[in-house]
């Protein structure tokens, strides 16, 4: 589902959230295609506002974003460059859970619990959180529903070893970061996030009732928890959205 997108279907897919963070997508799509390489020089902001149809205001938005997650810098009186990026950590406090996502968009929001069990990390997630292979994780699915229609698909994995009898908590109508800070007294941060345009496979087109093949947004992240003043790898996720119900708000 990694697909690389057309100016034309990222905006299609894209055109039900803020224009600064369809420009923000659309310049990282040509980051990630190799049109733009370490050391390129962006387009001025002038030429970027005629490119994009918008405002100056807008376009620096977008390009602030872009270099505090660390894919530009800028240079004084010459111009903005593609970096070599190195991940930038968010602090908790600026991300929304799914539910505050859904309700600041005046819909009720609900979910259904789809799997929440201890398995054995697989080789990938174990290099996530550097862990050895099979060390025990918790691997907890589930679906968001705004005013009962599904637009949310998310999969986690939580580091069971750092969080002991996480899988024990009812976690139906309570925010599992909101658990983990309060019964761990753990402060999160992200230290990886990466958004991709993708499409809908046979899965994630059954669980949010769409075609095959529907344009989504992806969100990929890695969180950390303090523990003893070292910021250890916790959770990993995966969320879908279907931006035509719903808009992702960073």
């Amino acid at each position: 589902m990694n697909n690389l997108f057309s100016e034309d279907q990222i905006s299609m897919i894209f055109q039900n959230i803020p224009k600064y963070m369809y420009i923000k997508i659309s310049l990282i799509n040509k980051l990630k295609s190799g049109e733009l390489v370490e050391g390129d020089k962006l387009s001025t902001e002038k030429e970027l506002c005629e490119n994009y149809g918008c405002s100056r205001l807008t376009v620096r938005k977008a390009l602030d974003e872009l270099m505090q997650e660390g894919y530009i810098y800028k240079i004084q009186g010459r111009g903005t460059y593609v970096k070599n990026r190195i991940p930038q950590k968010q602090n908790l406090q600026g991300i929304s859970s799914c539910s505050l996502l859904i309700r600041s968009q005046n819909m009720t929001p609900s979910k259904t619990i789809l799997h929440k069990e201890i398995v054995p990390s697989s080789a990938f997630i174990a290099e996530k959180f550097g862990i050895p292979e099979n060390s025990p994780v918790l691997e907890y699915e589930r679906v968001y529903y705004a005013d009962g229609t599904p637009v949310i698909y998310s999969k986690s994995y939580f580091n069971a070893s750092l969080l002991p009898h996480i899988e024990q908590y009812d976690l139906q109508d309570t925010s599992i970061i909101s658990l983990i800070k309060e019964k761990y007294n753990l402060e999160i941060v992200c230290l990886n996030r990466e958004l991709r345009a993708v499409i809908s496979d046979e899965h994630s087109s059954k669980l949010l009732n769409l075609p095959e093949k529907f344009p989504l947004l992806q969100v990929i992240d890695l969180k950390g928890g303090k523990f003893q003043d070292q910021e250890i790898p916790i959770e990993y996720y995966t969320f879908l959205y279907v931006t035509e119900r719903i808009r992702y708000s960073p």
